[in-house]
């Protein structure tokens, strides 16, 4: 066996180091019967200028999707975007097959928000930041 050293970097990983990591974690998917393909839906408001308001981005992986970010311009907070935003990335999770949607947020975020739109808890952790929780949810589709 050759001497093995650990090596530290910080930011993204060296391509070559990505892509040996990422083919063996999905081999070992395979062999477990779990062949892994994920795919990136984007959904984006934006005006007749194509200028960005809010949008919401979601990975789908199996049966799931991850609601990876979700933001809207404050101007337009209050005004139903982050519920169309996130109804509509449903959507097209149910078109790929995803029977559950999941997320995360902080408590100063948004929980209410979720919780409005059906999401249940299922996981927190605590004084992250300092003060304030992370808190996971979830929805069947």
């Amino acid at each position: 066996m050759p001497e093995l050293n650990f090596e530290i970097t910080v930011g993204r990983p060296k391509l070559q180091d990505y892509k040996v990591l990422s083919a063996g974690m999905l081999r070992y998917h395979r062999e477990l019967g779990h062949p892994r393909t994920s795919e990136t839906i984007n959904i984006f408001l934006k005006d007749s200028k194509h200028q960005v308001h809010g949008g919401i981005i979601g990975t789908v992986l199996w049966n799931g999707l991850e609601i990876n970010s979700l933001w809207v311009a404050e101007s337009l907070r209050g005004q139903n975007y982050g519920c169309q935003l996130v109804e509509a990335l449903e959507k097209e999770g149910e078109k790929r097959g995803c029977t559950l949607i999941y997320t995360n947020t902080f408590t100063w975020q948004a929980p209410g928000f979720y919780e409005k739109l059906g999401y249940k808890p299922y996981g927190q952790l605590d004084n992250f930041p300092p003060g304030n929780s992370l808190i996971y949810y979830s929805k069947n589709l």
